[in-house]
């Protein structure tokens, strides 16, 4: 009888426990967010092998060892790929660059012998900046006898370096000022023209002839250009320009002219402003004897001079009117 209760009461545990058990599990999945059992045949989790700085590195090493290989990559010592570049064309000049530069067309033989070396001949003195050149106005110039020549001269070594609308421009005030009645009348006498203090062209004064031997080339053309000038098929500056200078200097009587306009490294000029004179002028009434020197007019000097004669001139009496 013992037993039998030991049995009944080991059986009624038994069922307890598989109740509570069974409504434990009902309740877990009722309930949300309950941690659901795992199930006896679900595969174990295996952790990932940590991969070591040594590893990693050679992996890295590896993988651009096989991009070198495959040319999809350079190492930093190699040097960088030849880069094909299209061959640059050469640069045109500009069409103001080409204007000024002198024709290349052959010329014909020059009629006139250009002017010998002269062993003697002062050198050109070449500073940073504009240095006003020496004059040697002592020395009597050799004037040539042909207009033509001389106005060659004032092209070559005035303006040899210009376009040939440069050249001309500059035979152009030469011819202006021989037909000024404030000028000589002559080519050569306005081309040598001086006075004691300067002269009207500097490369007549300032050793320039003879300096260096003449480019033969560019001293016919400068005679091909002074006869068309001088026939009259070149008109580029009224008539009345008979003054200019180079753009690199700026004179006290550039501001007393018209300016008319700049041809190549030239500024030419027109009219005087306000009635004023032109620099180098003189009157031909009152032009001296010639001597060797081809004097300018000075008005201070005239002045003065005429102040000091009307000062020393004894006073004379009144003439009366109508008389």
């Amino acid at each position: 009888m013992r037993g039998v209760v030991s049995v009944l009461i080991a059986g009624g545990l038994g069922c307890a426990v598989w109740a509570g058990l069974a409504n434990h599990a009902r309740f877990a999945q009722a309930e949300p967010g309950a941690v659901k059992p795992i199930p006896a045949y679900a595969p174990a989790v295996v952790a990932a092998p940590v991969e070591s700085d040594q590893e990693r590195r050679a992996r890295l090493n590896a993988r651009l060892q096989t991009m070198i290989k495959d040319g999809k990559g350079v190492r930093l010592t190699d040097a960088p790929p030849a880069v094909q570049r299209r061959r640059a064309e050469p640069r045109r000049p500009a069409p103001a660059t080409r204007a000024a530069t002198p024709s290349t067309r052959a010329e014909p033989t020059a009629s006139f012998t250009p002017p010998p070396v002269n062993p003697n001949a002062r050198p050109s003195v070449r500073r940073a900046g504009y240095t006003p050149p020496y004059l040697d106005l002592k020395t009597p110039p050799r004037v040539p006898d042909n207009d033509l020549e001389c106005l060659t001269q004032a092209i070559y070594y005035e303006a040899r370096n210009e376009s040939e609308a440069g050249q001309a421009a500059v035979a152009e005030v030469v011819l202006n000022r021989s037909r000024h009645r404030a000028y000589p009348k002559r080519v050569c006498e306005v081309v040598y023209q001086r006075n004691s203090r300067t002269c009207q062209f500097t490369f007549t004064c300032d050793g320039s002839i003879g300096r260096r031997a003449v480019n033969p080339v560019a001293w016919a053309r400068a005679e091909r250009i002074a006869r068309e000038v001088y026939e009259g098929r070149s008109a580029q500056l009224p008539k009345n320009s008979v003054n200019y200078h180079a753009n690199y200097v700026r004179p006290s009587w550039g501001s007393r002219l018209a300016r008319v306009r700049q041809i190549g490294a030239h500024i030419f000029y027109g009219a005087p402003l306000n009635g004023g004179t032109n620099p180098g002028a003189y009157e031909r009434e009152r032009e001296p004897a010639r001597s060797g020197l081809l004097f300018v007019r000075n008005e201070a000097l005239d002045r003065a001079y005429t102040l000091m004669t009307a000062q020393a001139a004894p006073s004379e009496p009144s003439a009366p009117a109508g008389s």
